[in-house]
């Protein structure tokens, strides 16, 4: 009777080692299909994405910039833009959009967007895109994605340690049709798993759905290969689940400036405590194609109006601040300019001033000091925000923002 149970228990314990193994095999064989699957569609996307340039620049920061026929840009590989007529420039051009008054007795000096070309320029009737590779593609399911989030790219979410602090109006319903912003330029050295940003968001649509345009500056080592602060964009029309990307890593933004381009890089950055560089910036929507032009101190491009749902008509809210990102297990990223803000030495400080918006008239309008609120996800002595309402003159609206990061809850 005993070698009988023995015998029993062996043969359950010989079942159960062949079901695990095989198990074990069937979900390695799945794992396997699923890398397959994923290696097949970056390289589809990488074959899409890269078009057949007109001309290939070899710049001083590395990077490899193809120019393309300005009408076979990836972005008329969207669905929704087969039909899309491209538009050169804005049907009419907002006050402040193209300069920016700045006293001759000012700390300010702005910055302008350098490719690294030296002597190069992308032929005529070209614009220049920055070349995308299998790593961007994959590093890029980072930037910007909170933790449950499924990321851009329609890849397995990648969790992240992501921080934010941030302003916008509060009180009654608007719509905005716009939001600029002259921020601060700093420069951070960041690890290679960290990125950083200064930003302006606007977005429409409950959150599941949310329609969203992002926009500034920012440094990110593992996309870029370098602690550059760079000119980005960032859009999505579905909550960041299968819809938008970083720059042009997605079809979507129409580029149509010759020189200047998402990912350029920032030439100058602020001196703490001596000089300060500033990038005007701003997305506005146009009051007849309801295109969202991207702005600095030339027109960069737009996104247009077909691939959004929500923004298609207007933007209900406007945000103004600062995200961080790293990998679990590692040190939160500075912030601004790496310090804790202070509103007593605007040379010490990361800041956005002149915070306005868009409205229905197409008229430039403060943030409303009385209406304003600050947001924050962490800890006050890694991040933090300090509005400082209506300063006047240069000033304007403005908030003083960052931190050093670290071990940050």
């Amino acid at each position: 009777m005993e070698y009988s149970n023995i015998s029993l228990i062996v043969f359950f314990l010989l079942i159960s080692l062949i079901f695990a193994t095989k198990t074990h095999s069937i979900d390695g064989k799945r794992s396997s299909v699923l890398k397959q699957d994923e290696n097949i569609e970056l390289e589809r996307q990488i074959k899409t994405l890269n078009k057949t340039p007109i001309k290939t620049i070899k710049t001083k920061f590395g990077d490899t910039v193809d120019c393309i026929d300005i009408y076979k840009q990836p972005a008329f590989d969207h669905p929704r833009l087969k039909d899309h007529k491209i538009q050169m420039v804005p049907s009419s051009i907002l006050e402040e959009t193209t300069s920016i008054n700045i006293s001759s007795s000012s700390i300010f000096r702005v910055s302008v967007v350098d490719n690294g070309f030296g002597k190069e320029r992308c032929p005529p009737g070209t614009v220049p895109i920055r070349r995308t590779k299998t790593e961007d593609l994959v590093n890029a399911r980072y930037l910007l994605q909170k933790a449950n989030r499924i990321d851009t790219n329609r890849y397995s979410p990648s969790h992240i340690n992501h921080h934010f602090v941030s302003v916008e109006e509060m009180g009654q319903e608007k719509s905005y049709f716009g939001g600029l912003a002259c921020v601060s330029l700093h420069g951070l050295e960041l690890n290679y798993n960290q990125f950083s940003t200064a930003q302006i968001w606007l977005e429409s649509g409950p959150t599941e759905e949310i329609n969203s345009i992002e926009f500034g500056w920012m440094i990110y080592p593992e996309l870029f290969g370098d602690n550059n602060t760079r000119l980005f964009g960032y859009w999505t029309a579905d909550g960041h689940k299968y819809t938008g990307c970083f720059n042009m890593l997605c079809y979507g933004f129409v580029q149509v400036h010759s020189e200047v381009m998402l990912g350029g890089v920032l030439q100058q950055t602020s001196i703490y405590g001596k000089q300060d560089y500033i990038l005007p910036i701003r997305v506005y929507r146009d009051r007849q194609t309801g295109n969202w032009w991207l702005v600095t101190n030339v027109l960069v491009g737009y996104w247009p109006k077909e691939i959004f749902t929500h923004l298609a008509c207007n933007a209900s809210n406007v945000r103004y601040g600062g995200t961080t990102g790293a990998k679990p297990q590692t040190l939160a990223a500075p912030m601004g300019n790496g310090y804790l803000p202070q509103l007593q030495d605007y040379l010490k400080t990361a800041y956005m001033r002149n915070m306005k918006y868009i409205d229905d008239k197409g008229h430039l309008v403060h943030i409303n000091p009385d209406g304003a609120q600050t947001k924050h996800d962490t800890n006050l002595y890694c991040y933090n925000l300090l509005f400082a309402g209506n300063l006047g003159e240069d000033w304007g609206t403005s908030m003083a923002y960052g931190g050093p990061g670290g071990m940050c809850p």
